[in-house]
């Protein structure tokens, strides 16, 4: 007779979430870390056979001078770090970058209203056509085009 055991599936915990204070079924997010700031420290390094060393200090007449870029925590959590003190060209780039951004996005909403106001303006139009009262004969067309502003104004999401 054989005899086997039969293994069942493992099951996982579900994960512990912590829920908001107002019971609304939200999380809260935890705080925001302060970002590192990068700073430039001098690393002398040393080769010697089968021993490479790394110090703050010269270890023989030849060592090779090295500046390494080194990550230390923001001084307070509200200011952001400025990564480009080495690099002002770098941060006016990105600096002329968001400004054309800017710009453009201006320029893109200045046009979106002035299309909304001649959207709005058409069904308006139309609007003031029907309450003005108009024959049975022209009641289809004015009805159409109706629909089609209030259509074309849907679209645009105005």
């Amino acid at each position: 007779m054989l005899v086997t055991i039969a293994h069942s599936a493992q099951v996982l915990p579900e994960p512990v979430v912590d829920a908001a204070v107002d019971g609304a079924g939200s999380v809260q997010p935890a705080p925001l870390q302060p970002r590192a700031r990068t700073t430039r420290r001098l690393v002398y390094s040393c080769i010697e056979p089968g021993l490479v060393t790394y110090s703050d200090r010269p270890c023989s007449p030849v060592a090779v001078r090295r500046e390494l870029k080194v990550l230390t925590p923001a001084v307070t959590a509200g200011e952001a770090p400025d990564v480009d003190e080495a690099n002002p060209g770098a941060a006016a780039q990105r600096r002329a970058a968001a400004a054309k951004a800017d710009a453009i996005a201006a320029r893109a909403a200045i046009e979106r209203a002035a299309t909304c106001a001649k959207l709005e303006a058409a069904v308006d139009e139309v609007d003031s056509l029907m309450r003005a009262g108009y024959p049975a004969r022209e009641a289809g067309r004015l009805w159409e085009r109706w629909r089609e502003a209030r259509a074309r104004l849907r679209e645009a999401r105005c």
